[in-house]
């Protein structure tokens, strides 16, 4: 169960980084993350802030790379070390003790 908690909550982090990656002013109506929508938005007008947005949406993305990256490593641990056979043969057992 904690590797799926795991998967689970990394999973949210990532889709967070990527809402934050692309900014759209849908759900974010001022300029709160450093996304691409919010850093070309704002370069016209303040071209260092622009600048700052640029930097914060490269570590975004970095972020991004970094955390797929180390799902597969997860992954393949969780894979590797016998959990998820152990995991299916546990679901097996706790269907059938629910049938009789």
């Amino acid at each position: 169960m904690k590797f799926g908690w795991f998967f689970l909550f990394y999973l949210l982090h990532l889709g967070f980084c990527v809402l934050a990656a692309v900014a759209p002013p849908i759900v974010f109506k001022g300029k709160s993350l450093t996304g691409i929508l919010s850093a070309i938005d704002v370069i016209d007008d303040h071209t260092v802030i622009g600048i700052l947005y640029f930097i914060g949406l490269g570590l975004f993305c970095l972020e991004i790379l970094v955390g797929i990256w180390v799902i597969q490593q997860v992954g393949m641990y969780f894979r590797g070390s016998g959990k998820a056979a152990e995991m299916k043969r546990e679901a097996a057992r706790g269907t059938l003790r629910a049938a009789i």
